[in-house]
């Protein structure tokens, strides 16, 4: 009897609600499983680093709503993306501490990775970054030069354009993704535009790099420096893969961004075609060399607010140098087939054909830097900034590019010819990307 009464009591509570049944002892439901995770296809990768948060971004190939578990000892706290099941995932990890290290872990994703917040804006520093560009079609070559910047430990990647030789080409992203996951899972990237970027009308680069409330040109604080990234192929001027455009309003905006920055702040230009570049005269062909476009923009900015340096690329070597008052860095080594500076133009400071990326710190008013090659060995090293006033953290001893003699220089300069050689010519033989590739 008494079993026949609890039951007829139970089908009584169910009849009058679920809620009822639940304030009984023993009757506590399971809570809902958390939905299943979709596996990661392309990333994580790391964008828009701003103050008090990053956005982690990744692809998957079926939709979904993507979840990142992150925290400082341990990924203790979930962020999430709203809105309706998407293959192409951001999501915003706020409220973060200034210059510290954070773990996370995409679900849907095989491992752990770390990040190293954004600085305060007015902070002094220090910051480490890394630069590098040009990677197209080596992809041999273009993980060397991934993976020793990633050994840097930066905590910012700025990146002059031409990630892959036809952006249209979603193997060709796949490949770049995977050979850039050991750096750019730990050091968020601002990339900008190249002409490379643009054969499929932007598509691609607005899918995995452009911030999706702002033009492709763009800026930000981090720290003590201030990011300008201009789009050198910008298609509204007319722009095409093999002519450049930079259109009045993105003159206009650039001189109206320096106008609101602070006098003592590092200002640094990031191109993909700079203001200058000198390619030996075997290798020139009609586009090559430095923009008149983005030259006289930079030019009539330097007026407004003292620029530090452009960074640029399109052009397959480094090369640095200062003339009429602007100073410039081609970092052009991050993969593509290698092409000779010309280092006795006048103004070119230091020049090499190699693979290559920039080294650079900075700390209160203090700049300086190093281009390494894969190998870790210093091409260059050079100071941007400097003054009285120390550092509050001190730098650690200056690098000194290694010094070889002409015979070294010239056996190293005729491998990296050969290397450049070997590869374009099986790139002409796979067909309709290496095609693209040589149309630069």
């Amino acid at each position: 009897m008494l079993l026949k009464a609890c039951g007829a009591l139970a089908l009584l509570l169910v009849l009058a609600g679920c809620d009822k049944l639940r304030a009984l002892p023993g009757f506590e439901p399971a809570p809902a499983p958390p939905p299943p995770s979709v596996p990661v296809a392309m990333g994580p990768w790391l964008i828009d680093p701003l103050p008090g948060r990053v956005t982690v971004a990744w692809t998957t190939l079926e939709a979904s709503l993507g979840r990142v578990w992150y925290g400082t000892a341990e990924p203790d706290r979930l962020a999430m993306e709203e809105g309706a099941p998407v293959t192409d995932h951001r999501v915003v990890l706020p409220s973060l501490q200034p210059s510290t290290q954070y773990r996370y872990r995409v679900e849907g994703g095989h491992e752990t990775a770390w990040f190293t917040s954004a600085p305060q804006p007015d902070g002094e520093g220090p910051i480490h970054v890394v630069v590098s560009g040009d990677n197209r079609t080596n992809d041999g070559d273009h993980a060397l030069v991934a993976r020793a910047a990633a050994a840097e430990r930066p905590q910012l990647a700025l990146h002059t354009g031409n990630m892959v030789a036809s952006a249209r080409e979603d193997s060709l992203w796949r490949v770049w993704f995977e050979e850039e996951r050991d750096l750019l899972a730990h050091a968020p990237i601002v990339a900008t535009v190249g002409n490379h970027e643009i054969a499929d009308t932007g598509a691609a680069y607005a899918r995995f790099f452009q911030r999706r409330d702002r033009p492709t040109y763009a800026s930000l604080d981090y720290g003590p420096v201030h990011v300008v990234v201009l789009d050198s192929f910008e298609m509204r001027a007319g722009a095409t893969p093999h002519l450049g455009g930079i259109s009045d309003v993105q003159k206009a905006w650039f001189e109206e961004d320096l106008r609101g920055v602070s006098p003592d702040r590092h200002v640094w230009v990031l191109v993909h075609q700079g203001p200058f570049a000198h390619p030996a005269e075997s290798d020139k062909r009609q586009g090559n060399g430095g923009s008149e476009e983005v030259r006289a923009a930079i030019a009539a900015a330097h007026k407004i607010h003292s620029i530090e340096a452009v960074f640029a690329g399109h052009h397959p070597f480094y090369e640095r140098g200062e003339i009429d008052g602007i100073r410039y860095l081609v970092l052009g080594g991050g993969g593509a087939p290698l092409e000779e500076p010309d280092a006795t133009f006048p103004g070119v400071q230091a020049a090499a054909s190699a693979l290559s990326y920039a080294s650079v710190e900075v700390c209160g008013c203090h700049t300086r830097g190093a281009v390494k090659d894969i190998a870790g060995k210093v091409i260059d090293a050079f100071t941007l900034a400097d003054c009285a006033k120390p550092c509050s953290v001190p730098f650690a001893p200056q690098a000194v590019a290694a010094s070889s003699g002409p015979a070294q220089s010239a056996d190293d300069s005729r491998s990296s010819r050969r290397r450049s050689r070997k590869r374009r010519k099986r790139s002409l033989d796979e067909g309709a990307s290496a095609a693209e590739n040589r149309d630069r």
